[in-house]
Formats: C-alpha cells, sequence, structure tokens
C-alpha cells in the first residue's frame, strides 16, 4: 500500500504554498511524489494556469489528479464515491508516496494547517497527526516535515541517502 499523507485546514488556510513546498523537498530526495487534490464542488476544470493542480504540476509531482463526486481528473466522469485507498491502488501505484489535498474524512495521517491549537483540533478526527502547521511548524520548516515523514518509516526507502540534522 502507498504511503498517503492528507493535508487538512481550512480554505486559504496555506495548505496548497505546504504541498508545493513538500512536493520540491521530497523530489530533492529523489522520491515518486504523486498529488491528489479533492474538490468538493463537484464540476471541475484541469491543468488551468494558476490553479492548486497546475501549481503541484510545477512543483514537480510526479502524478497530479483532482477528485470530487462526479469526475477524476484523467477527466474521466464517475459515479459515486472512490475511497482514497481505491484511488491510489488505482492511479498512483508507481509513486513512492501521494500527498491529498483535503480528504478530511480520510482515516490516512494528516499535517494540518491551522492558525491555533483549537483550529487544529478540529482536523484531528482521531488520526495520526504529524505536524501542525501555523500553530506548531512553521511554513519554514518543510525539510524537518519531510525527515518526520521519512523517520516515520512511510513504507519508502529514499534512493539517496537522507541527511540527519537536530
Amino acid at each position: 500500500m502507498i504511503p498517503v499523507i492528507c493535508i487538512v485546514g481550512k480554505s486559504k488556510s496555506g495548505k496548497t504554498r505546504l504541498m508545493e513546498a513538500l512536493i520540491k523537498e521530497l523530489k530533492n530526495r529523489n522520491l515518486r511524489v504523486g498529488a491528489l487534490k479533492y474538490h468538493k464542488h463537484g464540476d471541475f476544470e484541469m491543468d488551468i494556469e494558476g490553479k492548486d493542480s497546475w501549481k503541484y504540476a510545477k512543483a514537480g509531482a510526479d502524478a497530479v489528479a483532482i477528485y470530487s463526486s462526479v469526475k477524476f481528473a484523467l477527466i474521466k466522469n464517475i459515479e459515486g464515491e472512490m475511497g482514497i485507498d481505491e484511488i491510489c491502488e488505482k492511479y498512483f501505484m508507481d509513486n513512492d508516496i501521494v500527498l491529498a489535498d483535503g480528504f478530511t474524512m480520510s482515516d490516512k495521517p494528516r499535517i494540518i494547517v491551522a492558525q491555533s491549537d483549537e483550529e487544529a483540533e478540529s482536523f484531528k478526527r482521531g488520526c495520526e497527526v504529524l505536524a501542525v502547521v501555523g500553530a506548531g511548524f512553521g511554513f519554514d520548516d518543510v525539510e524537518a516535515i519531510v525527515k518526520k515523514i521519512i523517520m516515520r518509516g512511510m513504507g519508502f526507502e529514499p534512493t539517496n541517502s537522507c541527511e540527519t540534522g537536530p
């Protein structure tokens, strides 16, 4: 099973910015990175300059997908809901890790973007929390967050050695 980390938080909280930085750092460690975006409004367009999916591709993600209840971003119309595991098994098997933007209701480990501990609490939902950005780690702590992901043993071996630091 491919490791999945959900990046969750309120709209406009900095999730996209964090996703871009994490993608770049994981790519610097020679990992194949997938980026998955949940789109709650149903219909969407793909690969439009300035949109999150476009930003993730520009950051270096090896695969980028958008998912809503009516469309999957191979721009394939679907009926009904798909679980995050099913999406990853079908479309991200050649990636070392998937960073999933949103998917607040999933049971996957998560990195929460929040301005306070109280706000972060609402996104925990009993799931493993690897980091809280904004009320814990800063946006400039991406390398430390990636080290934490790797040290947790997310089920992959980087193809180059990672430096460990304080």
